[in-house]
């Protein structure tokens, strides 16, 4: 009797596990584990985020607001690539509405640009061969001033920076995810997403509302998906559709410290200062309050000038401020004479020598935004998650915001390949694990930005109260609550700031910021025992050297 019951009890359990299985994991015919996942957003992030999920879902639906695959994007050549991004004053002829990621600064740091080999083994001979880029050495071809120390040239490793345009690196990545993956991939441009489809009972984002730009009149259409990712950048619309959908208030945290930039694109030419002229990549940071000005010239062509003066190179020259202290930019001439006054001579220097190929673009609006999405833990809904600028993004001058998208889009590609999870959990688990991606980009930015003089914090909690607090300038006094920096954010700024002075001394501690900095390792590298006690001895001996020349 016994031997009869025993496989009957096996078998109850059998079809039970089956059948949870069954609903967590469609099988399709592909060998894909999911069916159907929905990308809000076909920029960098959106895009690489497609190429991982292509190997766990059978097709891939991007919704991209502008019509970035139109012909005189995806079949121009390099020099006409350049043309537009030299040469328009608007991207709207090329599809493109208010993007200003086309004109200004960026870089892919070195952790991103290995994640896009992994994911686009042809990527990068296609840049070098096709689009005359080339990538640069850290360790003899750049000039690097952080808070300003000059970081010690002589690296115990070298790394190479990809000297190229975020305009031009967007389209070569977008034909490539097209030609790779182009049969799992479908694009609706020029459309809007107005809404998720939610089930509020079940807690779940089951698919998205969208609009063709194209007509105010036209009708919403209904698209259902397995899985939903919001990849539209810092200003998504989620905190609204969450609030509608589901009554869910994300807690938020904003940091406004006055940012802006300037940014065009310059022929360089020789200066008659040969330290200058050998190095490409020449930046130099803000650092706050001494300090509201910082600059950055990055490469993005090699070319064949006319002029014998030329040094072969286009490169993207950029200023940014702190504190709302912007340059001018209505003419160069009058860019010239505020950065004679404002800026170091070097980068004057480089500037009154260089021939101007572009508008002079200014943006001044990025601020320090982090959405807060591990805190609400279950409340957060099933089939849903926030990448990249959507999740968090900080002050752009560490060059962090690409290569963030990027590790966290590996981040969520990794927790598929576990295959541990069931589908519903997978957004509370990704959630836990980009944030502290997240943290550590806030972390290195927003040490230096709570320096700020005019500095304005806005929190927003779980209740969605929202609590003000904004120093006037002069004082750390504020318009509406005692506004201080953190403690941890206090030892942060002591901590770098002794560190950093051990950085231009020591090609080691050069080398490893360039590791955090670069995102290819935690900046719990920068805290390990040694270094520790090296940086506190370097502190301990200048205050004792003070204290020794105050008593005498």
């Amino acid at each position: 009797m016994l031997l009869l019951i025993v496989p009957f009890i096996l078998g109850i359990i059998s079809h039970i596990i089956y059948r949870k299985t069954k609903a967590s994991t469609r099988v399709c015919l592909d060998g894909a584990q999911y069916d159907h996942a929905i990308i809000i957003g076909g920029s960098i992030g959106g895009m690489v985020t497609a190429a991982y999920l292509t190997q766990y879902f059978s097709r891939i639906t991007i919704i991209e607001s502008d019509d970035v695959l139109n012909d005189k994007l995806m079949k121009c050549t390099p020099e006409e690539l350049l043309g537009y991004r030299c040469h328009l004053e608007s991207p709207a002829p090329i599809g493109r509405s208010s993007v200003p990621q086309m004109y200004q600064i960026h870089l892919m740091a070195i952790g991103g640009r290995i994640i896009l080999r992994e994911l686009f083994p042809q990527l990068d001979q296609k840049l070098l061969n096709e689009y005359n880029v080339r990538s640069y050495s850290l360790k003899n071809e750049s000039r690097l001033v952080v808070n300003d120390v000059l970081l010690h040239s002589n690296l115990t490793e070298d790394f190479r920076w990809l000297g190229i345009d975020r305009f031009t690196l967007e389209i070569a990545i977008r034909k490539e995810l097209c030609s790779q993956y182009g049969h799992k991939i479908q694009w609706i441009c020029n459309s809007k997403v107005k809404q998720l489809l939610v089930d509020q009972s079940l807690n779940i984002v089951k698919g998205v509302k969208y609009r063709h730009k194209q007509s105010n009149h036209a009708s919403t259409v209904d698209l259902y998906g397995d899985f939903i990712i919001d990849c539209s950048g810092p200003y998504s619309s989620t905190m609204k559709w969450l609030k509608e959908g589901l009554n869910l208030i994300i807690p938020t945290e904003q940091i406004h410290f006055g940012c802006g930039y300037l940014t065009f694109v310059g022929e360089r030419m020789k200066t008659g200062n040969s330290l200058l002229d050998s190095k490409p990549v020449i930046g130099c940071t803000v650092n706050t309050p001494e300090k509201n000005n910082g600059w950055f010239i990055i490469p993005i062509r090699t070319i064949k000038g006319t002029d014998k003066r030329s040094l072969g190179t286009l490169s993207t020259v950029a200023i940014n401020s702190n504190n709302s202290e912007y340059p001018p930019s209505d003419s160069y001439e009058n860019l010239l004479e505020w950065a004679k006054d404002n800026l170091h001579s070097d980068f004057y220097t480089i500037l009154k020598s260089t021939q101007v190929c572009s508008p002079l673009i200014s943006y001044n609006r990025p601020i320090d935004y982090w959405k807060y999405v591990e805190s609400l833990g279950e409340k957060w809904p099933e089939n849903f998650i926030l990448l990249g600028d959507a999740m968090c993004t900080v002050n752009p001058q560490f060059g962090q915001g690409m290569t963030h998208a990027c590790r966290q889009a590996r981040e969520l590609g990794n927790i598929f390949a576990e295959n541990l999870y069931e589908l519903k959990d997978i957004s509370h688990i990704y959630n836990n694990r980009a944030s502290a991606i997240s943290e550590e980009c806030w972390r290195a930015s927003t040490a230096s930005d709570w320096k700020t003089p005019k500095l304005k914090v806005v929190k927003t909690d779980k209740n969605g109260e929202t609590k003000t607090c904004q120093r006037d300038g002069n004082s750390d006094a504020t318009t509406s609550d005692h506004l201080q920096a953190p403690l941890l954010m206090k030892f942060m700024q002591w901590y770098m700031f002794w560190f950093l002075q051990c950085a231009g001394k020591s090609g080691q501690f050069s080398t490893e910021f360039q590791y955090v900095m670069n995102q290819c390792s935690s900046p719990f590298q920068l805290f390990n025992p040694l270094t520790v006690l090296i940086v506190f001895y370097a502190a301990l001996m200048n205050y004792l050297s003070l204290f020794i020349k105050r008593s005498f």
